[in-house]
């Protein structure tokens, strides 16, 4: 389990854009073979993968560092309650952006409405047993607890 919250800080970046891409990836194609194609799907997804993956990226790192610096400051150690905190954050982080893309030139406003909420509302969920979980992990195995940027 040490090896694994040691690989998760090391590729952070990458798997904040993959808790984004991934399940964006899967709407795409749900929607595209449910419904007739439309060009503003493209646009959709465009959206959705270069700015809320790079987005989704950004905010993993963020919540590990932070979980890492109360970790190491003197009022630590962090917590698996502070884990699961700030991944609630960080998973609406990573779900914020794709969601709000099926507002865009939809026919049913009110459906779109109602995807929006429960994506935010799995992600938020999602995102708070991933950070306990992570948080667990970094917990048991405290030694060595790596750096995000790889230096010791």
């Amino acid at each position: 389990m040490g090896g694994l919250f040691g690989w998760y800080v090391r590729h952070a970046r990458l798997l904040g854009a993959l808790f984004c891409l991934v399940p964006t990836a899967i709407w795409f194609s749900v929607v595209v073979a449910v419904n007739p194609f439309r060009e503003v799907y493209l646009v959709r997804l465009a959206i959705s993968v270069i700015i809320g993956g790079y987005l989704a990226a950004r905010a993993n790192e963020y919540g590990i560092r932070l979980w890492l610096a109360k970790h190491r400051s003197p009022e630590g150690p962090a917590t698996v309650a502070d884990g699961a905190i700030m991944g609630a954050f960080v998973g609406l982080a990573t779900s914020l952006l794709p969601p709000l893309t099926g507002l865009i030139a939809s026919h049913h406003l009110e459906e779109a409405m109602i995807y929006v909420i429960a994506s935010w509302l799995f992600a938020l969920f999602n995102g708070c047993w991933v950070g306990a979980l992570v948080a667990r992990s970094g917990i048991k195995h405290p030694s060595p607890i790596p750096d995000p940027k790889g230096s010791a």
